[in-house]
């Protein structure tokens, strides 16, 4: 691939070789911090559902563990891929994963196609890249960027034309871990102290909403780090989310919480001792996830907004997983 990506620190331009400007309009983006539970989101109301991929039911489900990436129509029948690699995520149509290679110099993002089983790496520059999330249609890939121990962004990556926008990076040194609502009209980020909202359309994403994480948190052990995820559901009136527990002596023991933005209440799947690895939410409202089984095996559990009792939904027991996805 020809494209070379220019970044500038701090993010204030990011172009693609092929001359387009930057996809970002700082100037238009507005912060407006959600400090009461109370508070509706009411400019946030889901736009009727647009045409969705059909993804690939015999690979529903994509999971790392043990260093190895698998893919298969349910978490108990599943294929080893020839790939290893972090950060998975699984495209909406269950073709293709996109994942980290940590294996050069610099942590890079890669597109693997599981047909084929071609391997494609995105030229994105010199520094540390994360793959993180597809949007629902399939078309934009959002991954983190690390400048440095201190300075992270998030990228939009387009994967039709291999052009980049960045993210407007509101109140903020750092974001972590973008992730787009099922129905693909948010994309929410963190700071690990702020969630940040964003609408996104044609590849922009526009900061609208800001939402304390001490909403999320409302325990003083614990708090939003850099490997806690969180997601809009598709009706963007909950957010459902991880959450680390410092309260414990177990090491990144994360909670998972549903938060109903217009109530203030948090609903929990996972506490006290249980711990989620992972999780992915289907545009049909299922909270597939992995709950940390012991120290060093997990099993793939379902949840769901209606019903947030987790049900195990695998009789595998994977080692030392850290990641499932599931197509939309």
């Amino acid at each position: 691939m020809s494209h070379r990506a220019i970044i500038t620190i701090p993010i204030i331009s990011i172009m693609a070789s092929c001359g387009q400007q930057p996809q970002i309009d700082p100037g238009n983006s507005t912060s407006d911090t959600i400090a009461l539970p109370s508070e509706l989101l009411t400019d946030e109301q889901p736009k009727p559902s647009t045409v969705k991929h059909a993804h690939n039911a015999q690979n529903f489900f994509a999971i790392e563990a043990d260093g190895k990436v698998m893919v298969g129509n349910s978490a108990d029948i599943l294929k080893t891929t020839d790939i290893a690699g972090t950060d998975i995520a699984l495209s909406p149509d269950g073709y293709s994963i996109a994942y980290t290679d940590t294996s050069g110099q610099h942590k890079q993002v890669h597109i693997y196609d599981i047909a084929t089983q071609q391997d494609q790496q995105l030229s994105l520059g010199g520094y540390d890249y994360y793959a993180r999330n597809f949007s629902p249609d399939g078309n934009f890939l959002a991954v983190n960027c690390q400048f440095d121990e201190l300075t992270s962004t998030i990228l939009i990556y387009d994967l039709r034309d291999s052009t980049m926008s960045g993210v407007a990076n509101p109140e903020a040194q750092s974001l972590y871990n973008p992730t787009f609502s099922p129905d693909g009209e948010l994309m929410v980020c963190h700071d690990m102290r702020k969630v940040f909202v964003y609408k996104f359309e044609n590849g922009i994403a526009k900061h609208t909403k800001t939402i304390s994480c001490d909403n999320l948190c409302i325990d003083n052990d614990l708090s939003i780090n850099t490997d806690c995820r969180l997601q809009f559901t598709s009706t963007h009136d909950q957010i459902v989310y991880t959450c680390a527990d410092y309260g414990t002596m177990r090491k990144n023991l994360r909670h998972l919480n549903i938060y109903d933005i217009r109530t203030g209440k948090i609903h929990k799947i996972l506490s006290d001792s249980l711990s989620c690895k992972d999780f992915s939410i289907s545009d049909d409202g299922n909270i597939y996830f992995l709950m940390e089984n012991n120290r060093l095996t997990s099993v793939a559990c379902l949840a769901s907004i209606a019903n947030p009792s987790p049900v195990a939904i695998s009789q595998k027991k994977f080692r030392k997983a850290t990641a499932l996805k599931v197509a939309y």
